[in-house]
C-alpha cells in the first residue's frame, strides 16, 4: 500500500534578532552596566507551530521608589523567534506574545539571568489538510510538487499519487503555493477553520501562461481515512468497507455487528479487532468505551487480504491462523 508524503514543520529553536540586530546577537553594555536579554520562539499553543510575524512584548512591573522604564517589543522572524536585548537586570517583569489579533497569557519573568523560552498564542483546534496536485489537462497526479502554506513555515512534497497531508495547520488565513519545475505556478489565498478535515484539489498547467483562479474542490473523502489508506484498499479487497456516513443508521456497535449482514458474518468468525491499526486486544480500552460517534470508518475482510502494514502491527504470539478475519476500525 501507497501511503503519500507528510508536510514538514520548520520549527527551529535558535537566538532571533531585535530590531536592527543581527541574528544571535546582543550589544555589549558599557562599564558598569548590567543586563540581560531574553530569546525563544513564539508557537501555536495546538499545533507547536512556530507563528512568524508575531509581536513580543515586556512590561516592567512597578517598584515603589524607582522609574518604571518603557515597554520594549520585538517580531518574530520567519522561524517565529525573538530576542529582547539589554533589559534592567534584576527587574521583575511579564511577557506576551501576540499573533493576528489574539493575544497569548502573559508569562511572568524575573530577568536575573539571560533566559531562553517559549511563548504560547491560542489559535484554535488544527485542521487537517490533504493536498492532491495534477495536471490540468490529463488529470494525472505530480510527483514532487513543493505545496506551501504561508507565512507560517509549512511546506511539503507530494508523493507519487500526488498527495501531500498537513496534519496540524493553526486555523487562519493563508497564502497557498503550489510549485513544479515542469508546471507554471499557482498560488491563492485560503481560509483555514478551526478542526476542520478537508481534501483540496489543486491543478497545475504545464506552460507557463494566464489561467483561471485556483480551483480548490473539497472532494467528500474523510483525510484520517485516506492516509491510512482505506480507500485504497477498499477499490482493490473484496470485503466490507463503510464510512461514518454508511454507518450511522445503526447508532450502536452493537446494533451495527448484529443487523449489518456483510460486515457481521466477518465480525463473528475468529476475527482479529483493530483501532486506528493497533489490536484492541493490547489497548486499556472495551470496544463498547469507544464512542460510536468517533467511527470515522471500518473494513474487515479474510486475514489472507490483509495488507502486510496491518498484519505487522498483531504481535506474532498473537496473530489469528487458519480462516480468520481483519476487522479494523477507524475512530478519531
Amino acid at each position: 500500500m501507497r501511503r503519500f508524503a507528510a508536510a514538514t514543520m520548520a520549527a527551529l529553536l535558535l537566538p532571533a534578532s531585535g530590531a536592527g540586530q543581527e541574528p544571535g546577537t546582543c550589544p555589549s553594555g558599557g562599564a558598569g552596566e548590567v543586563g540581560v536579554s531574553l530569546e525563544g520562539v513564539v508557537r501555536d499553543r495546538e499545533s507547536r507551530v512556530p507563528l512568524p510575524g508575531a509581536v513580543v512584548t515586556l512590561r516592567y512591573d512597578e517598584v515603589p521608589g524607582r522609574e518604571t522604564p518603557a515597554n520594549l517589543t520585538d517580531r518574530t522572524d520567519a522561524q517565529g523567534r525573538f530576542r529582547l536585548c539589554g533589559l534592567e537586570a534584576f527587574r521583575p517583569a511579564t511577557l506576551r506574545a501576540g499573533y493576528n489579533l489574539r493575544r497569548g497569557r502573559e508569562r511572568d519573568v524575573s530577568l536575573e539571568r539571560d533566559e531562553t523560552l517559549e511563548l504560547d498564542v491560542d489559535l484554535g483546534d488544527p485542521a487537517f489538510l490533504v493536498f492532491s496536485v495534477v495536471e490540468a489537462e490529463t488529470e494525472r497526479p505530480i510527483l514532487d510538487a513543493r505545496v506551501t502554506l504561508a507565512p507560517l513555515p509549512l511546506n511539503g512534497i507530494t508523493d507519487s499519487l500526488g498527495r501531500v497531508a498537513f496534519e496540524r495547520v493553526p486555523p487562519g488565513g493563508y497564502d497557498l503555493t503550489v510549485r513544479h519545475i515542469a508546471y507554471a505556478e499557482r498560488a491563492d489565498a485560503i481560509d483555514v477553520r478551526p478542526d476542520q478535515s478537508a481534501e483540496m484539489r489543486l491543478e497545475l498547467r504545464t506552460r507557463a501562461i494566464a489561467v483561471e483562479p485556483l480551483e480548490v474542490r473539497i472532494t467528500g473523502r474523510d483525510p484520517y481515512l485516506l492516509t491510512s489508506g482505506f480507500y485504497e484498499r477498499r477499490e482493490t479487497i473484496d470485503g466490507y468497507f463503510g464510512t461514518a456516513g454508511e454507518i450511522s443508521s445503526y447508532t450502536t456497535f452493537e446494533m451495527l455487528f448484529r443487523f449489518n449482514r456483510d460486515l457481521s458474518v466477518r465480525y463473528r468468525r475468529n476475527r482479529t479487532l483493530l483501532i486506528n491499526g493497533r489490536p484492541l486486544s493490547q489497548m486499556a480500552i472495551r470496544l463498547n468505551e469507544i464512542p460510536y460517534r468517533d467511527i470515522r470508518g471500518i473494513e474487515a475482510y479474510p486475514c489472507t487480504e490483509a495488507p502486510a502494514r496491518l498484519m505487522l502491527a498483531i504481535p506474532a504470539t498473537a496473530r489469528p491462523s487458519g480462516d480468520c478475519n481483519i476487522v479494523a476500525i477507524w475512530v478519531r
